[in-house]
């Protein structure tokens, strides 16, 4: 081989490393280029309760005291069923109480006086013991009766649809002079004194709720300040999220609306931007002692944000890094 030969090979074999080694890059200390990420998420103003009264008992419908879009408060009546069958009931019930009650106090009578005269050897042991059994079942006649009139009275009370909570008729579907019977939708009534903000959050970035700065719900350009409430440990396979439940710390919107929560994760994260593809894996270039070294981010996503744990004075490459391998000499300028 010709002595020219023998130094175009010497050239370009040790050409790559004299451009490694004037590489020239630009650093910065990790904590000046970690940068806060927002994230959203739907989310729905739900009302404590929404519920549905529906009838307990068969009747007809006398008179309604509540309609759609009214404010009621707990223990307002709202409808009113005919309420004669369970007064007739009731009055049958207290009657059957007081026959029952008279024939006790009757036996009760019979008994002391049955117990005197065993005594004085005018009356068989037998014949007591018929009384004591007879004063027994009429006890447990009484209890019966109180119990069925105690039943009556309740059935009488239920001809009366009351509020269970403060809120807003949202629907209704009873109609005055219709029958209905025990199971029938009545009245739909929303809770508007306690709410919560519902969220389905997406699995992957549920966690970072818990360390969440400005956390608010976003609806129609205006902002309310929340506060999570519980986020729970259940992924929905549908969905592939997990629901969260968020209070409202001052004013609040209206139940029902719509829109998304928005937090934001402060710090810790390195743009996608400083992110490099090397050997099939995504890290990040920093300096050491004038060399450039490749750290894989196991976490790391295609175009997305990273967590990384470094020390805030690492020295991470933001300019210079398309031509860089793990372990090249660098030169940092200005």
């Amino acid at each position: 081989m010709s002595l020219v030969s023998r130094l175009l090979i010497i050239i370009f074999v040790t050409l790559p490393l004299s451009i490694n080694a004037q590489v020239a890059v630009k650093v910065q200390p990790l904590n000046e280029v970690l940068v806060d990420l927002e994230r959203r998420a739907p989310a729905d103003v739900r009302p404590f309760n929404d519920a549905v009264l529906s009838a307990q008992v068969s009747a007809v419908v006398q008179e309604l005291f509540a309609d759609v879009g009214q404010n009621v408060v707990a223990g307002e009546p709202l409808l009113q069923l005919d309420p004669a069958d369970y007064l007739l009931a009731l009055d049958q019930a207290r009657a059957q109480l007081r026959s029952s009650k008279a024939q006790k106090t009757q036996a009760d009578a019979r008994l002391t006086r049955a117990q005197e005269l065993v005594q004085n050897n005018y009356l068989s042991d037998d014949d007591l013991l018929a009384r004591t059994t007879e004063v027994a079942v009429l006890e447990a006649q009484v209890r019966k009766d109180e119990v069925s009139e105690s039943i009556a009275q309740r059935n009488l009370e239920k001809c009366q649809i009351r509020a269970p909570f403060d809120g807003v008729v949202t629907d209704r579907m009873a109609q005055v002079g219709s029958f209905v019977t025990n199971g029938t939708p009545l009245v739909s009534l929303v809770q508007v004194d306690k709410f919560e903000l519902d969220a389905e959050i997406p699995v992957n970035v549920a966690d970072s709720l818990d360390g969440a700065d400005s956390l608010f719900f976003e609806s129609r350009g205006e902002t309310w300040p929340l506060e999570l409430l519980r986020l729970s440990p259940v992924i929905e396979a549908r969905s592939r999220s997990r629901r969260a439940r968020f209070s409202f710390t001052n004013a609040a919107p209206a139940v029902g609306r719509s829109g998304e929560v928005v937090w934001r994760v402060e710090g810790g994260l390195l743009p996608a931007s400083l992110v490099s593809r090397r050997n099939g894996q995504l890290g990040v270039f920093v300096h050491e002692n004038g060399r450039a070294i490749f750290n894989p981010l196991a976490n790391a996503q295609e175009g997305r944000p990273v967590a990384v744990k470094f020390p805030a004075a690492t020295e991470i490459i933001v300019i210079g890094r398309d031509r860089l391998q793990d372990g090249d000499s660098v030169t940092v300028r200005p």
